[in-house]
Order: structure tokens, then C-alpha cells, then sequence
């Protein structure tokens, strides 16, 4: 811990030097930045001095760069200009300690000549505790309109819960505070109402990497679907937003819904406990085979709401990144779908469907249905390539990423169509 301890704060006084060696005080041709400043920690209407500073952009992106490549690991899953905004924050939030040095002088050059190397390690030792590097976990919710929770799971990076355990406690609010568990806006009674059917909770340092955890755990819940369930949808009133919660406030908007208007409903089983557990594992561990498996479930979760010709692509990127080898993909492909259950494919018909990832994914044809292997595999074998690919990267992905742990449901259609026609 004291060995992590030294080398965040010796990457932060880095991050520092690097600031300030892309900061003047005289216009250079760089960005100009006007603001008011205070002592550290300053409300607005304390901050009384005021000055302008001007970023060398190049300096600026490097000093970034650096920060997102040495950082926490959630700085990686942000884009560039967002973790530049958030330097250029924190350097005009903790102007103070510059501004004793620097204002009403005639300073000359970049300010990392000019500033202190006592300076520099107060204001190393701040960046150390900001938001930057010691973000604040907050939870964003999701409501779900296609999906059941039977039982909750609620584990330290994800929950899925039934809107009667969405209670205050759970949040961390003050009793008092409003709040319909069964409705979207949960927290916001004068805004428009939408019924919610479950709860998906998020945890996660900001709201870019909520949204790439949502997109693996739904990802992961869209395997558990047989694919006629999985992919037969419905004109059913559904709808999307968020609420993310965090220690100043909350924020809720309406968007896109995280799960597609499913025919039949999506649920959370205690069968599904195990997978839930290692899939949070997975969503907090910065192991590259985790993160391998969490990019491919979310490749999976992008090609769910797809038309089956559109979801071809995203599909084999799914297999990609778990099963891909740079040197022999496409072998490495037909390998891992014969281990994982289509040992009665012949090599010849998974060949041929891997020569139309290639086609597709190379610049071959920008749809599936132009390239004559696609009819050809029609031809040859009376199937559909796209429902075949589909089938086995679900396979696979089940069978890599989980194990024995998450199986797919039964076919329910027979079930269905005896309860119709008793």
C-alpha cells in the first residue's frame, strides 16, 4: 500500500512538472484561460483575485497523455479532451500557491522555471487527493422496463434490484428526501413519470464508465437468452434514462433504454447469483484478461438491439477480443468454436463462415447479404450465417468468460404455446 502510496504521488509530481512547463503568463499563441482564483478550497464568491494564463497545447496534450497513461485506470476510459478539462480545473482551482510567486511580476517562459519545487510538491500532494486520481464512487441508476428481478443481487460494483428495494437507506439519502422506488424520475416527483419493472445499479468513479459497465453486465444478461428470445422484439412501450448519485448531488436525464423492447421478459434468477459475482469481479479487476472479457461483452451488448445483417461485425469483434490471435485469428476462431460445443460443424462450413468476417470486417462488402459466401454458405449448408455466428460467439462467450456459471435458459417455446392453447 505505501509502495502504491509513493509511486501515485511521484506519477502526480510528474503530472505537475509537465502542467507547468505548458503554462505562461504572456500570450504565446496558446489557449487563453481567464479566471477568478482564492485559496485552495475557495467558494466562488471568495474568489476575489483575477488573471489569465496561457496552455501550450502540445504541452498541454502531453501532459495529459501522461496523466491517462500513468493514472487510475478509469482516466483510460475517458476521452482525451474530457481529462484535459479536468487538468486544466484542477490547475486554476489550486492558482494560490502559483499566484504568490507570479502575480504582478514579469514573468518570462513556461512556469515550472519560475515555480518552486516546494510549490510543486504541495500542489503534487493535491492532485494526489483530487478527483483525478482519488475519484468518488458514485451510483448511477438505470431503470429497466423488459427485465425482472426475482431476486436481487447487490454486489459492490453492479445490483439489479426490485423497486421496493430501492429505498432510502439503500441510497444513502435522508429519509425526508422524496422518492417512488417504481417509477422513473425515482427522486424528482414534479417531473414526467415512467413506470420502472427493475433497477440496475452502477457503481463506478464517473458517468463514461458507468455506461461501459452497464453495456458489460447487460451484455452478459442478454447470453443468458435463448437467441429467438434474445433477438424478437416488440412494439411495447419502453423507454431509458439515468440518475447518478454522488456526494453533491444527483443528476437524471432520459435517453436511450439500456435493454431492448423484448417480446418476453429478461430475468434475475438466484441460479444467477454466481455469474453476478464474477462478472463484478471481472468489472473491478484491472487484469487484461478481465478487461479482455469485459470489452467483448460489451461488443455483445452493442449487437443486441442490432438487425441481425448490422450485428454481424459487432459480434465477431465480440470473439475477437476473447479469442483472436493477431497472428492467426481466424483459426484461433474455428479452434475455440469446436472446444466449445460445435464439434459437429466441419471444418469447411466454419471456414467458410469465418471467410465472411473477413469479407464484412476487411472492406470485402459493407453488408453481409452482398458477398456471395453468404450465399454460397445458404447454399452449401441450408442456413443462415448470421444466426449461426450469432449462436456460436454466444457460446463461446459463455463457455470463456463464465465457465460453468452462466447457462443459457431453456427454450421456452413449447411452454409458451401450451399455456395459449390449454
Amino acid at each position: 500500500m505505501d509502495q502504491d502510496k509513493d509511486t501515485t504521488e511521484a506519477i502526480c509530481r510528474q503530472a505537475i512538472e509537465y502542467l507547468l512547463r505548458s503554462i505562461s503568463m504572456k500570450d504565446g499563441g496558446g489557449l487563453s484561460c481567464r479566471f477568478l482564483f482564492g485559496h485552495i478550497g475557495a467558494s466562488l464568491f471568495e474568489r476575489r483575485l483575477g488573471t489569465e494564463i496561457f496552455f501550450d497545447p502540445k504541452g498541454l496534450t502531453a501532459a495529459t497523455l501522461f496523466v491517462r497513461q500513468h493514472g487510475p485506470a478509469h482516466l483510460r476510459q475517458m476521452e482525451v479532451r474530457a481529462l484535459q478539462s479536468l487538468l486544466q480545473n484542477f490547475i486554476t482551482d489550486h492558482f494560490w500557491p502559483i499566484g504568490e510567486r507570479v502575480m504582478f511580476q514579469d514573468v518570462e517562459g513556461n512556469l515550472a522555471d519560475v515555480i518552486s519545487w516546494q510549490v510543486k510538491n504541495v500542489l503534487a500532494g493535491h492532485l494526489v487527493t483530487s478527483p483525478i486520481f482519488t475519484p468518488e464512487t458514485g451510483l448511477t441508476l438505470y431503470p429497466l422496463v423488459p427485465v425482472i428481478v426475482q431476486e436481487d443481487f447487490d454486489g459492490q460494483a453492479f445490483s439489479f434490484l426490485r423497486p421496493p428495494s430501492l429505498t432510502h437507506a439503500w441510497l444513502g439519502i435522508h429519509p425526508s428526501n422524496p422518492l417512488s422506488p417504481d417509477h422513473f424520475s425515482c427522486v424528482s416527483p414534479d417531473r414526467d413519470r415512467e413506470l420502472v419493472a427493475s433497477w440496475l445499479g452502477v457503481r463506478a468513479p464517473n458517468f463514461e464508465m458507468a455506461e461501459k459497465r452497464k453495456a458489460a453486465i447487460l451484455g452478459a444478461l442478454a447470453l443468458t437468452l435463448p437467441r429467438h428470445e434474445r433477438k424478437m422484439f416488440s412494439g411495447r412501450h419502453n423507454f431509458g434514462g439515468r440518475c447518478t448519485f454522488a456526494r453533491t448531488g444527483f443528476t437524471e436525464s432520459f435517453g436511450a433504454p439500456a435493454v431492448p423492447p423484448l417480446m418476453h421478459n429478461a430475468t434475475i434468477e438466484a441460479r444467477d447469483q454466481p455469474w453476478l459475482t464474477r462478472l463484478g469481479e471481472k468489472l473491478a479487476s484491472a487484469d487484461n484478461t478481465d478487461v479482455k472479457h469485459c470489452r467483448a461483452l460489451e461488443y455483445f451488448y452493442r449487437a443486441w438491439p442490432l438487425k441481425p445483417n448490422e450485428s454481424f461485425s459487432h459480434l465477431f469483434m465480440a470473439m475477437d477480443s476473447i479469442l483472436g490471435d493477431p497472428g492467426r485469428a481466424t483459426q484461433a476462431i474455428i479452434e475455440a468454436a469446436t472446444k466449445h460445443g460445435f464439434q459437429t460443424y466441419p471444418y469447411g462450413r466454419l471456414r467458410l463462415l469465418m471467410s465472411l468476417r473477413a469479407s464484412v470486417i476487411h472492406g470485402g462488402a459493407p453488408d453481409v447479404h452482398d458477398g456471395g459466401k453468404y450465399q454460397k454458405y445458404y447454399a452449401d449448408y441450408g442456413a443462415d450465417p448470421i444466426v449461426d455466428v450469432e449462436i456460436i460467439a454466444a457460446q463461446c462467450l459463455r463457455a470463456v468468460i463464465f465457465e460453468d456459471l452462466l447457462q443459457e435458459r431453456p427454450d421456452r417455446r413449447e411452454e409458451m404455446r401450451a399455456s395459449r392453447h390449454p
